[in-house]
């Protein structure tokens, strides 16, 4: 039993680490001091949001992405958060 779960546990994991350079590699691509919405890496990525959103907490825990405010540049007001690399200011 304990050989099945290792199994399991392994191909999810190299999965997971896929999803997560996918995302990592989408947000390079953001110019600096700029953020992405989720529905939007989840358009781009192809990653199921319900699933986008677990994966985008791992990377903030590691400290490889970070979570900021979006403002809307006409009005000058907040107009949700987004995600960018912690290296992208």
């Amino acid at each position: 039993m304990m050989k099945v779960e290792n199994d399991i546990n392994m191909r999810f994991s190299s999965i997971i680490e896929e999803m997560k350079e996918v995302i990592i590699n989408d947000l390079k691509k953001l110019r600096e001091g700029y953020s992405k919405y989720k529905k939007q890496i989840s358009k781009d990525t192809g990653i199921p949001i319900d699933i986008l959103t677990v994966i985008l907490k791992q990377l903030k825990y590691e400290g490889k992405i970070e979570i900021t405010v979006i403002w809307n540049e006409e009005k000058y007001m907040p107009n949700g958060s987004g995600y960018r690399l912690t290296d992208n200011k």
